[in-house]
């Protein structure tokens, strides 16, 4: 993106092209255009999803801001909405869907996990700190659970880092289309074992 925050497909597909070109694991992306109801993901970004998880790597991207729960639950935005990109969603700490936070509207465009993404205390230039909302938010907390889990098991990467991940959420009782499989933690839900 530019210094704007701004930036074409094309670019942004680059910038994947880039990070997998420089051996990253995971691809942490909070940014994307918002899509409307019946719209398909872009082909582009399903081919690229692919070749990241075939190569070993992950991209995790925010799955949209666009709704205003509960009045109006807009589809999870691109390249979230592809099904070869994990699509993450926001909750507040009631672990209520925030607000804001996309759902999976569109057939096979889903949200595949949760993470805080409601007043998250977040580092500003200059040193400074506010708190900000959003699935930009949460998309970080998941990268880094995702890094943890990267650096800890070599084997993890890829689809099978995907796996995993899933398998650390804890169930929340909302419609998958709102949180997917729940809300990741960093350690294993209790009952589920070691990780």
């Amino acid at each position: 993106l530019g210094d704007d925050g701004f930036g074409t497909d094309r670019s942004i597909i680059a910038g994947i092209d880039w990070a997998v070109e420089q051996g990253c694991q995971i691809i942490s992306m909070s940014l994307g255009a918002a899509t409307n109801v019946g719209d398909l993901p872009n082909d582009d970004y399903e081919r690229i999803g692919r070749i990241c998880l075939d190569s070993g790597s992950l991209i995790v991207a925010a799955a949209g801001n666009e709704s205003d729960r509960p009045r109006f639950i807009a589809p999870v935005g691109s390249p979230a909405n592809a099904s070869t990109i994990m699509a993450v969603a926001a909750v507040d700490r009631q672990f209520e869907p925030a607000r804001f936070s996309c759902g999976g509207i569109n057939r096979g465009q889903d949200v595949d996990i949760a993470a805080p993404g409601v007043d998250v205390l977040s580092s500003l230039p200059g040193g400074k700190y506010a708190r900000w909302s959003g699935t930009s938010m949460a998309t970080p907390h998941v990268s880094g659970v995702a890094a943890l889990l990267a650096q800890s098991d070599k084997k993890l990467r890829g689809g099978a880092l995907w796996a995993r991940l899933l398998q650390l959420t804890l169930g929340l009782n909302h419609p998958a289309r709102d949180v997917g499989t729940g809300l990741l933690q960093a350690s294993p839900p209790r009952g589920s074992g070691s990780a």
